[in-house]
């Protein structure tokens, strides 16, 4: 369709435009209708109006000089179709903004708990009244408490994960050709380098963690940063949900095309309505609510997307059968599964299965 035009709302804001500006003006000023021609007769141009919008168009395709009835149908289908491409605009940009104001949100939290850790140990009006000295006043304070000094650096290390985290999510996730660097990767070494960040919360619960053997054989094919995020929602869940004074057991098994990896726990119940819904964004279970531990369901969703970004798939088992009522919240075993091509050709296979 060889035709230029300005689409304008009813409060005066611009919806599209690829007219020129003086394009514009001469037809705003001259245009009496839907479909005229200019008086060279090398344009045809016109106005049209509902009660939403005003389009203004111009071409100088030869099909609508010779016809006025198709440029005044060509006019009719844009400005009846503007309103549902305005609101899909629209709910594009809502999406856009609310990912954006989330991401300023979540790393200005994640900033402020590195700040609070830091003075939590170190006063900052006790730093500031140490002018000049302020390096041995803080060498005397890791030397005093060396317990508490490595707890916090493990809490910042736990907090600069969660804000690297957030970056690689936007550009993973919001990115149309998204950058994944696929290769082959030992399963449990990348497993370690994310529980280490939360030890200190098993430990606060005393949970004791173990994890499937660390060795070489259990290779699976992904891209290493988009799956270090979704792997530390999946802890994070763990961590928050876990039964205390319990063990979180982490299984690896190969089979022929995939590595498996099973979190296997005691945790808050999961419904059997909510086993596919934990993964929709914006829904927490029934449970962590009651409790007020909910989130805003944004975890579990993210994982799954990324898991999928990497031809993987992940999965809820519940075992109904194992619930327990300790002081009216709801525990039973519950196994998330997480499976990953286990190298490139699979990969590719999967990719083209799911197209």
């Amino acid at each position: 369709m060889n035709i230029r035009y300005l689409i304008i709302n009813k409060e005066g804001k611009e919806i599209f435009n690829n007219l020129t500006q003086e394009e514009f003006l001469l037809i705003k000023k001259v245009a009496t209708s839907n479909s005229q021609k200019t008086p060279n007769g090398r344009y045809r141009f016109g106005v049209i109006s509902n009660v939403n919008f005003h389009v203004y168009a111009l071409t100088s395709d030869k099909n609508y000089l010779k016809s006025s009835q198709k440029f005044k149908t060509e006019l009719d289908v844009i400005i009846n179709s503007t309103k549902v491409i305005d609101e899909i605009i629209e709910s594009t940009n809502t999406l856009r903004n609310n990912s954006t104001r989330r991401l300023i949100h979540n790393l200005t939290t994640l900033n402020a708990h590195n700040i609070q850790e830091i003075y939590s140990l170190i006063p900052q009006e006790n730093v500031s009244k140490q002018m000049g000295d302020q390096i041995t006043f803080v060498e005397e304070i890791v030397k005093n408490d060396p317990k508490e000094t490595a707890l916090t650096l493990l809490k910042i290390a736990k907090n600069n994960a969660a804000m690297k985290a957030e970056f690689s999510v936007f550009k993973k996730l919001f990115d149309c050709d998204p950058d994944l660097q696929k290769r082959e990767h030992n399963v449990h070494k990348v497993l370690m380098n994310v529980f280490y960040l939360f030890f200190p919360d098993f430990t606060d619960k005393n949970v004791k963690v173990t994890i499937g053997d660390n060795n070489n054989k259990y290779i699976a094919f992904f891209d290493y940063e988009s799956l270090h995020v979704a792997l530390y929602h999946l802890i994070e869940n763990a961590a928050k949900y876990i039964k205390q004074n319990t063990t979180l057991t982490v299984g690896i098994n190969n089979y022929e095309e995939m590595s498996e990896i099973i979190f296997d726990m005691i945790s808050i119940e999961i419904t059997q309505s909510e086993k596919t819904k934990i993964f929709e964004e914006g829904v927490s279970g029934y449970i962590a609510t009651q409790i007020g531990k909910s989130g805003l369901g944004i975890g579990m969703s993210r994982a799954k997307k990324i898991i999928e970004l990497n031809s993987g798939s992940i999965e809820v088992r519940t075992y109904p059968e194992t619930m327990e009522n300790i002081m009216g919240v709801k525990f039973q075993k519950n196994e998330f599964i997480i499976k990953l091509p286990r190298n490139k050709k699979i990969s590719a296979s999967v990719n083209l299965k799911s197209q």
